[in-house]
């Protein structure tokens, strides 16, 4: 039963990184705007891809274990966890750091 309710709350933690990211785009693109920087900001859209890609697997992977299906053992494989969910989130969290610290760095210089 405790497995039931505590694995819809695994995707939040996703879903809020991609609202970190959309936010971090928003916000970067202003900020190019006004000190006339290349939009280096449309890589987040990348990102976010990565992290919805990442997202969805999550979702999967959680109703294949809420599911209990044998033929749904390959979902639950590690081969899978790793191509669909670990490296397109680590791309995406790849790409939002470089961005970020490519636009915000000035912030730890004052």
């Amino acid at each position: 039963m405790s497995k039931v309710l505590t694995t819809p709350w695994g995707p939040t933690s996703v879903i809020a990184i991609i609202g970190a990211t959309l936010i971090y785009m928003n916000l970067s693109r202003k900020l190019g705007a006004v000190t006339k920087m290349r939009p280096y900001y449309r890589w987040f859209m990348l990102a976010a891809g990565f992290l919805i890609i990442s997202l969805v697997a999550h979702i999967i992977r959680s109703a294949a274990y809420l599911a209990e299906d044998p033929a749904s053992e390959w979902l639950l494989s590690q081969t899978f966890g790793l191509l669909f969910f670990h490296v397109p989130f680590f791309i995406g969290v790849l790409i939002d750091l470089i961005l970020v610290w490519r636009y915000w760095s000035w912030l730890l210089r004052e």
